[in-house]
Parts: C-alpha cells; structure tokens; sequence
C-alpha cells in the first residue's frame, strides 16, 4: 500500500470518527501504516533518488558557475592569504530542516589547531609539571616517591585523592631541591 493510499484512508477514518466518534478505522489504518513503514521509507527513498539523478547534470553546471565566479572575484588568493582553502557557504532559509536560518557569513575551511591536553591515564601527558618541570606528575611520583608515598597512592579510594597524593609528592620533591623548573 502507498503513502498516498493510506492518507486517504486516514481522511476517511478521521472523517468517520468526526461524525460517529468510532476510532476503529483510525486505528486500523495506523496499524497498516506502521507495517508500511519500511516500504513507504523505500518509496520516498526512491522518489529521492530519482530526482537527485535529475538535477545531477544542473548541479554539476552549477557547481562550475560558482567556482568560475569566485575565481573571477580573485577569492582564491585573499582564502589562501588566510591559510584557508575553501568556503561553505549556504543560502538563507533554504535549509528545509532551517527554514528560519538567516546566514551572516560563510564558513571557512582552515586547519584545524590541535592543542595539547593535560592529564589522561599511564602518565606523559601535556600538563603543567610537563610544561614546568619537564616530566609529567606520574613521572616526577615515579621518580621521588618513597615506598610508602607510592603505596597510599594505589591504595587512594579516588582519582581526586590520587592526585592529591602525587601532587604532595611533586611539593615534596621542590621543596628539598630535587626537582628544579625546566625553564
């Protein structure tokens, strides 16, 4: 059964529940449309499909126009000035899932900045005793923690009083000289 022959028979079902108040038909035709479901998903698929093979010649001549218009606009080189290699750009209110979008801007396409994160398990992470000291927390316990220190550590309920522990460790170790700042 079609999406269209199951809407009419919706129309019918509520129409006849208006006059009569009997949900019978109207739960019927729910029922036959959740059975539908995957055929009517493949029917739109399809119906989608279709039209995507239609416009592929008109998109692809397109798609040539805007490339020849920001070429002729000179964009090229102010993107690349930028250290960008391209744009998104989309058009206002034309989004069906964004119907009241307005656009101010386009998005430029640049890379992307990875910045070193602290922390994170097995030690050698970017944090600040890295930064400061050279070595990472789980190094420094590592190196200056006395046997007992690192028994309490592992016996620590937490990550929080874990930490606390190799933190007093890492003050343990400057105040006595041990450990300098790397810079």
């Amino acid at each position: 059964m079609t999406l269209e022959e199951l809407k009419a028979q919706m129309t019918l079902a509520v129409k006849k529940f208006q006059e009569t108040g009997e949900m019978g038909d109207i739960q019927a035709v729910t029922k036959a449309m959740d059975k539908a479901k995957a055929d009517i998903a493949k029917e739109q698929a399809t119906k989608l499909q279709a039209e995507a093979v239609a416009l592929a010649g008109s998109r692809e001549a397109l798609a040539g126009r805007i490339h020849a218009a920001v070429k002729a606009l000179g964009l090229d080189k102010a993107i690349t000035d930028v250290k960008g290699w391209g744009f998104i750009y989309k058009v206002d209110k034309a989004n069906p899932a964004e119907l009241d979008i307005t656009y101010k801007t386009v998005s430029l396409s640049t890379a992307v900045v990875k910045t070193r994160k602290a922390g994170g398990t097995g030690g050698g992470g970017g944090g600040k005793s890295k930064e400061e000291y050279g070595m990472s927390l789980t190094e420094i316990v590592a190196k200056f923690a006395t046997p007992e220190e690192l028994t309490a550590i592992a016996a620590a309920d937490s990550n929080s009083k874990s930490w606390q522990l190799k933190v007093a460790v890492k003050k343990a170790a400057i105040a006595a000289g041990k450990l300098a700042p790397a810079k």
